[in-house]
């Protein structure tokens, strides 16, 4: 097998970067003859570079489309695909996390096709309902249009949930096309233990690591707090930037909350490790119903630092008796600060609770299980293809 995995990505070191470099490294493990292609907008930085080096000596492709507007840009990564399509025999995958549909992706996925090659796109949510909840109508208008036609080309499809899954075989028309629904994953080993604080029931710091966008419901957990009228000192430390922020940043000024919530941007490395070290509990996505489904990647990262977490997902690497994860309904309405701090008090209690976690996380999440199953996911596609 040949792997061509695509991707494109911002240039800095966020979960998402980490989860497509992290994911690669063990597929060049187990598909020896594999290739990155990434699109970048300038000069890799300093850090995703350091990133890039543990890669070792795998094969990797950076393409700055700095230089472009978005449509020169677009077409300059179509038509390098072009010429990667030349050269794929018949065992050979393009792997895509998913670039939205268009002409150009459409003709490059017949390209792959006629010269005996395959094609599975990666999709992390439902496109058509993240971009109308973004605003970006132009783009939902180009999807829709070509959404259903490069679908039924792909030679099949991964989800990281059942309704990603099920809504990429209804736009393609064919409910017997390969699919696989694997939840995102972490390599477990790339972010430390923490070291959790005490919690003396007196003051709760909540952490939220994330590019904060509309999905993740911060809205929620704010508006949560201006409602909460008990003792507890409740503070949220917000780590990342993000479209969401300056609107997080009104409400906050609105609320006159400014004294606990904290918005400390873009963290990586030992002022985020600090972090982690200082806050009780993490807040995943409070709100994936905007973005119609997914699977938090910061989530797992919470779960393999130790981290107890409270999200909105229907996550398939959780089991319902993961005793430390509050899971709550994903609707637009205030969190309650009260059955947060219950669960704070329960999960906060028991003994080495990190430890479990990193457990479950090495047992559960690690790109090796995850991987595998991708892989044995590309070689049932060879065989039927060959057939």
């Amino acid at each position: 097998m040949r792997l061509f995995y695509v991707a494109s990505i911002d240039n800095k070191v966020d979960g998402v970067n980490k989860k497509i470099l992290a994911q690669f490294k063990v597929l060049s493990e187990m598909i020896f003859d594999s290739e990155l292609i990434l699109f970048i907008k300038g000069a890799p930085s300093n850090e995703l570079r350091d990133q890039l080096n543990y890669l070792q000596s795998a094969q990797i492709e950076i393409v700055d489309t700095s230089s472009f507007g978005r449509l020169l840009a677009r077409r300059t990564k179509m038509e390098l695909l072009m010429k990667k399509a030349k050269v794929v025999s018949g065992n050979g995958f393009f792997y895509f996390r998913y670039p939205l549909a268009d002409r150009a992706f459409l003709k490059v996925i017949k390209a792959i096709k006629k010269g005996g090659g395959m094609a599975v796109t990666e999709h992390q949510s439902i496109e058509s309902r993240e971009l109308l909840s973004n605003r970006r109508f132009v783009l939902f208008l180009i999807e829709f249009l070509y959404a259903k036609r490069v679908r039924k080309e792909m030679s099949g499809f991964v989800c990281v949930t059942r309704e990603i899954a099920d809504h990429q075989l209804a736009r393609s028309g064919n409910y017997r096309k390969p699919y696989l629904i694997n939840g995102n994953g972490i390599y477990v080993s790339s972010v430390p233990l923490r070291t959790p604080p005490k919690f003396d029931g007196r003051s709760l710091d909540l952490l939220c690591v994330a590019q904060v966008a509309k999905w993740h419901g911060l809205d929620r957990l704010i508006r949560g707090m201006a409602e909460y009228k008990g003792n507890v000192d409740v503070r949220l430390h917000i780590a990342g930037d993000g479209s969401e922020v300056p609107n997080l940043k009104r409400l906050v000024a609105d609320l006159k909350l400014e004294n606990s919530v904290v918005f400390h941007g873009f963290k990586t490395g030992k002022e985020l490790d600090e972090l982690f070290d200082k806050c009780h509990i993490a807040i995943g996505s409070l709100a994936i119903h905007r973005a119609g489904s997914g699977s938090p990647l910061k989530s797992k990262e919470y779960c393999a630092r130790g981290m107890p977490f409270v999200d909105s997902v229907n996550d398939v690497d959780f089991d319902p008796q993961f005793e430390f994860r509050m899971k709550i309904s994903s609707e637009d309405i205030p969190i309650n600060v009260e059955q947060l701090l219950g669960f704070a008090q329960s999960v906060l209690r028991a003994s080495a609770h990190h430890q479990k976690m990193r457990a479950y996380a090495i047992e559960k999440l690690d790109w090796r299980i995850k991987t595998k199953r991708l892989v044995d996911f590309f070689t049932k596609i060879l065989e039927k293809e060959s057939r």
